[in-house]
């Protein structure tokens, strides 16, 4: 936990930025990814989003691909650290659970937004 926390400390500024620009600029519409279709070489991210869990289910592709990107550098890791795709992300889903480091962010995600909320406010 005392390491969490540490880690917590050093990118929150970072984070709780790209979260605000999040929740005030999310976009209604996102509709589930359902096929687990190869994708277009210049545009291989979805245009829509399933299994969002601490994230709002209507951010917008700009929001959330900001957000994603700022993991990377943070932590200095690829996409498929977290989700189950290539490295050129043509290939895979990004709505896939079977990567353990993907609960691992979800859980840094909601203690960094838990901080400075009183008890029982903590986001889902």
């Amino acid at each position: 936990m005392r390491r969490l926390l540490q880690l917590a400390s050093l990118v929150l500024p970072a984070v709780l930025a790209v979260l605000a620009v999040v929740l005030i600029q999310a976009a209604a519409g996102a509709k589930p990814q359902t096929d687990n279709q190869p994708r277009p070489k210049d545009n291989p991210i979805p245009n829509t989003f399933a299994n969002l869990q601490v994230l709002p289910k209507d951010i917008s592709k700009r929001d959330l691909v900001g957000m994603m990107k700022q993991f990377s550098i943070t932590f200095s890791v690829r996409c498929s650290y977290c989700h189950e795709v290539s490295d050129d992300l043509t290939e895979g889903r990004f709505d896939s659970d079977a990567k353990p480091t993907k609960e691992k962010a979800r859980e840094l995600m909601k203690t960094l937004l838990s901080i400075g909320k009183p008890p029982g406010k903590v986001q889902p």
